[in-house]
């Protein structure tokens, strides 16, 4: 069998991202790991489906980034749970009071700001998760940083994410594959603004003998590197 023949390949990676949903449904159930499933699944999906990894089993990376992502993850989760219940409350009031005036609008134009900050951040949470190394407040700030920077376009992912799980609601089927389909649609902008702030932080070029000595020549480290060094860098200032 040619393994290369194209329709393989569409055929290996739609099997891929099945089993990947499926682990990050799987995964989600007790709600409290929603976030390091989510982000094993964006991991698995960016390094493994269709990056440098392909090829590699899928289940190993998701368990593997899943473990790796569990602490902050299940912290991030409770914080995550917390705000929509506290923002869910907020909005409820500030729908029964916005007209009863000046006071009840601005408290009700407060909250959709709030939760507009809060879903610009939420978003990005699980792709900054599975690609640094920093303590929960840090991934909460990079995360704002990310979708605060690009407000409009984290509303536009806002809107996918929103048009995906009514195709779910529509076509029950599609939840097998809408997870893993998400996180392809919005990875080329996430690993792009990602991969600037690497460079903007200096992680971006080979500080090492043995990195300098590679065949390739190549000043670029793989993303694997990047990690390692950003969590040396972090470890470092303690």
């Amino acid at each position: 069998m040619n393994y290369n023949n194209p329709v393989i390949k569409m055929l290996e990676t739609t099997a891929n991202m099945i089993i990947v949903s499926m682990l990050w449904l799987l995964f989600s159930v007790p709600v409290i790991t929603v976030i390091p499933a989510s982000a094993a699944l964006y991991h698995t999906s960016v390094h493994i489906i269709f990056g440098e990894g392909r090829g590699i089993g899928v289940v190993k990376d998701f368990f593997s980034s899943f473990r790796d992502n569990l602490r902050s993850g299940v912290i991030l989760s409770m914080i995550t749970v917390l705000a929509v219940l506290i923002i869910a409350e907020g909005l409820w009031t500030g729908y029964q009071i916005w007209r009863l005036g000046i006071p009840g609008m601005l408290y009700m134009i407060l909250g959709i700001v709030i939760t507009f900050a809060f879903i610009c951040t939420w978003i990005h949470v699980p792709p900054v998760l599975s690609r640094f190394d920093a303590p929960v407040l840090s991934i909460l700030r990079i995360s704002a940083y990310f979708g605060l920077r690009h407000p409009f376009r984290s509303i536009l992912f806002a809107v996918l994410f929103a048009a995906l799980v009514w195709m779910c609601d529509l076509v029950p089927l599609a939840i097998v594959i809408v997870p893993a389909l998400f996180t392809d649609l919005l990875r080329p902008y996430l690993e792009r603004d990602m991969n600037n702030f690497i460079a903007e932080q200096g992680l971006g070029t080979n500080t090492t003998e043995e990195e300098s000595e590679e065949e390739t020549g190549e000043e670029e480290v793989s993303a694997v590197d990047l990690d390692r060094q950003l969590s040396e860098k972090r470890k470092g200032k303690r």
